[in-house]
């Protein structure tokens, strides 16, 4: 229960990874197959392969065209009748805005689970990120914020219906907090191990120093590439009330003030050795081939063909169903971030964004 503390919650279930905190999170609300869950579009795949293993069907949301979360605005016309859940990704360690996902939630009845692989310890007017929703859900994977070793997770939760349902879908469906001789329900083995929660326990109390020093870095990195006058690029937004932990740091691209494409621009920047990345295309979910070619169980399609979905498949066209997302990633270049980089380190950074810049602004 210390990492459910530490985020402002009551309960926690410690998993084996990040995509496991999700498919937990979703066994605990007990869905029938055919259910709708609405997904952020910009996301790591372990984010939605549990919603199919679940047997349910992810419906995507559009992001902001500046921003990779999803764009509570877009929300509303996904709505169904299966439709039972959000989850929703703070991704890059940027909060969503709850609020917005909230009303909705609240005016169809819809759970809302919190993606916070990227964003442990990010801040919402307030309130801890996971702490929001119904549940969250967190990756303690190595390169995360609070790491259990090389992999981990956890869900955490205020509904104490929820809590024992997620460690009982995490051990097997067994019968924790009840007087059931057997297993309950269908479940899967995600414990962690001992050795991962010793780790993560030392860890943790790391988390707040790491969270900061990450913020401070990227404040220091943001003042000194105004002071450089860099016009093709600058830093993406955050969500109003929202504080965020920069598990990577991102950087709006004007292709109209530059001579070069957002590639070319980003290769030269790494040429000057710092570590920014190309776009995030890859996160991009609903336009990859596995899923719009249904590639899940053998060539069944399943679940798209159960008839437990109402759904039409011939009109489910996830491949065009972010515009926002494609523009989004094709103008936000990313930058490392890290709790050992210093005012040196953003000084350093600005200037030989900079340099780029200078020799290829319009």
């Amino acid at each position: 229960m210390e990492f459910a503390e530490a985020m402002s919650t009551k309960f926690g279930t410690a998993v084996s990874s990040g995509t496991a905190s999700i498919h937990t999170a979703l066994g605990a609300l007990r869905l029938d197959a055919g259910s709708e869950i609405i997904c952020a579009p910009i996301t790591d795949p372990g984010a939605i392969m549990p919603v199919l293993w679940n047997n349910c069907i992810p419906i995507f949301a559009d992001s902001y065209e500046d921003n990779y979360n999803m764009d509570p605005a877009t929300i509303p016309a996904l709505i169904g009748e299966q439709t039972k859940a959000i989850v929703c990704g703070h991704i890059a360690g940027h909060p969503c805005d709850m609020d917005e996902i909230l009303n909705i939630a609240e005016d169809h009845n819809l759970c809302v689970i919190e993606d916070c692989a990227q964003a442990h310890y990010a801040q919402y007017k307030g309130k801890t990120v996971g702490s929001i929703g119904d549940m969250g859900c967190f990756s303690m994977m190595s390169g995360k914020h609070t790491t259990s070793g090389g992999q981990g997770g956890m869900v955490i939760t205020d509904d104490e219906e929820l809590y024992w349902n997620a460690k009982r879908f995490a051990d097997r469906g067994k019968p924790f907090n009840t007087d059931e001789p057997s297993n309950l329900f269908l479940g899967i083995n995600y414990r962690v191990t001992e050795i991962a929660a010793a780790i993560g326990r030392v860890q943790l109390e790391k988390m707040p120093g790491i969270a900061k020093a990450r913020q401070d870095f990227v404040a220091a990195f943001e003042v000194a590439l105004a002071n450089e006058d860099v016009v093709c690029c600058e830093p993406s937004p955050v969500a109003d009330g929202g504080i965020s932990v920069y598990w990577f740091g991102t950087l709006l691209f004007h292709a109209d003030k530059c001579s070069k494409t957002m590639a070319e621009y980003g290769a030269a920047v790494g040429a000057e050795g710092v570590p920014v990345g190309g776009d995030y295309a890859g996160a991009l979910v609903p336009t990859k081939q596995w899923i719009n070619d249904m590639q899940t169980y053998g060539q069944t399609k399943e679940p798209w063909t159960s008839p437990h979905w109402k759904g039409d498949i011939d009109k489910l066209d996830y491949a065009n169903s972010v515009p926002a997302g494609e523009k989004c990633v094709a103008q936000l270049m990313r930058y490392g971030v890290h709790e050992c980089q210093g005012e040196q380190d953003a000084v350093d950074m600005a200037k030989a964004i900079a340099k780029v810049d200078s020799a290829y602004r319009r």
